[in-house]
Parts: structure tokens; C-alpha cells; sequence
């Protein structure tokens, strides 16, 4: 599990953070409206009928707010509406021999600070238009060819997550035929096998260095308390030992571990 954060955020939002958010279909209708348009909360109770009430649409903007993903715009009380504030990302793979979920947290100060049309390489060609409905055209052909592209990029990802899992699957053949005799001595074999299988899920971000710690909370040993999580990484320093003897590109030097593929 990958977590790219910008830093000095106030809040830390986790994955459980996340997928509560998101889990919620109310608060997922919420940021598909203001994704679209900044509302107010009773704009927003009204868009929802008689379902929800203005207060549960409170409290849901609250937790929203509170994770830093949405803030109040305006000065009024009577007025206060609500922006998105934040960029979220998420991806989910999970196949019978691969497992991985990453996403990524950016927080936007100002959106047409960081947003311009400069940056699209197209700005020339739109400069020359002069009719609105023109412009519109323009800009809507262009937004085409990007879902276009993504969803070219989308299949060709989905190719290379077939080739990962082949080249998964066939790992855990070598390891079932080469190393399975070797590692039911050990006391903790699938525990072995987990460590392994975690380092080559993502090899670029083991390659060399290991750091334990990383490996600790891809391997869900980050909810433990500091006494267990200790625990967990001395038998982690001994496990990888254990590796080292069977495998060479798992080696140790001077208490640090490095994965040479």
C-alpha cells in the first residue's frame, strides 16, 4: 500500500479515512455536486428531497472539512458556501495473486493558481478563437481526446497487470518447487513467503534499500501498538536472515538490508 502526501497538511487522511469517506454514498454525491458547482448546505439539502436532513447534510460537510477535502468559501454566515479543496487519488488492484492499493493526497490552495491553460500546450490554437461557442467546442473536443487517451492508458494497465500477475504466479511456482522444503523448517514460513511476496509486488520501491519500517506497514503490522510492532520487526530482521541464506539478492550489511534484482 503506497501513500504519496503533501506535506504540512493539518489533517492526515489514511486509507480507512478515505474509504469511510468514500464508502458513504451521500458524501460521494455530495463531492459530485460540488465538484461541479460550490454549494451551500441548504442547496445541497434541497438537491437531496426529503431523504436527508439539512443537519446529516451538516454533518457530513463537517467531516469533510475536517479532512481537509472541502472548505467554506465567502464571508457572509448567511451565504457560506462550500469548494473542493483537495486532490485524491485512488487506485485498488486486487487479483488471486496480487494485491496492492495506493493513492495520493494534494492539497489545493488555490486551484487557478495551479490550474492554467499554459500548461495544456493548446493555449495558442484557443487564443485564436473568437466566438464563446467556438471556445466551447474547442475545449470540449479537447476533453474528448483526453478520456480518449485515458482510457487507452487504462487498457494498456490493464495488460501490464496481466503480465505482473503472470510473473507473480510463476515466482510462487519457484518458490513452491525450489524453496518450499527449505522454508518448513522455519517457524514462521508464511510469514517468510509474505515478506518476499511483499518485495516484489513493488520491487522499485524496495530495490536496494529495505526499509523495515515500510515493509512493517505493507504487511499490516502499522495498527499494532509500538511493543508488538517492535516485535514484529525483530522477527521481520530474523526472517529476512532466513531469506538471505536461500536467495542472493537478499542480503544484509551493517544491520541495513538491500534487495539487489
Amino acid at each position: 500500500m503506497e501513500l504519496e502526501e503533501q506535506e504540512g497538511r493539518e489533517h492526515f487522511l489514511s486509507i480507512d479515512n478515505l474509504f469511510e469517506i468514500l464508502g458513504n454514498p451521500t458524501r460521494r454525491n455530495i463531492l459530485s455536486k460540488l465538484s461541479k458547482v460550490p454549494l451551500g448546505a441548504s442547496e445541497l439539502a434541497a438537491s437531496f428531497g426529503r431523504k436527508i436532513s439539512r443537519q446529516a447534510i451538516h454533518s457530513q460537510l463537517k467531516m469533510l472539512s475536517d479532512y481537509g477535502i472541502i472548505e467554506i468559501i465567502g464571508d457572509d454566515p448567511r451565504n457560506i458556501k462550500y469548494l473542493i479543496n483537495s486532490n485524491l487519488s485512488l487506485r485498488i488492484d486486487i487479483t488471486p495473486d496480487y494485491y496492492n492499493i495506493s493513492f495520493n493526497v494534494a492539497k489545493i490552495n488555490d486551484p487557478r493558481n495551479n490550474l492554467e491553460l499554459k500548461d495544456t500546450g493548446c493555449h495558442i490554437d484557443y487564443q485564436k478563437i473568437k466566438t464563446p461557442n467556438n471556445k466551447l467546442r474547442f475545449l470540449g473536443e479537447r476533453i474528448k481526446e483526453i478520456e480518449v487517451n485515458i482510457r487507452s492508458l487504462e487498457m494498456e494497465r490493464k495488460v501490464l497487470l496481466h503480465n505482473k500477475e503472470c510473473f507473480i504466479i510463476e515466482l510462487k511456482n519457484i518458490m513452491r518447487d525450489q524453496y518450499e522444503e527449505d522454508l518448513k523448517t522455519k517457524e514462521q514460513p508464511n510469514l517468510e513467503k509474505e515478506i518476499f511476496y511483499t518485495l516484489f509486488y513493488n520491487p522499485i520501491k524496495y530495490f536496494k534499500r529495505i526499509n523495515i519500517d515500510k515493509l512493517l506497514d505493507d504487511m499490516f503490522f502499522s495498527e499494532m501498538g509500538p511493543i508488538r510492532r517492535d516485535q514484529h520487526k525483530v522477527s521481520i530482521r530474523h526472517l529476512l536472515r532466513d531469506l538471505s541464506k536461500l536467495m542472493d539478492f537478499v542480503r544484509e550489511d551493517e544491520d541495513n538490508w538491500f534487495f539487489d534484482i
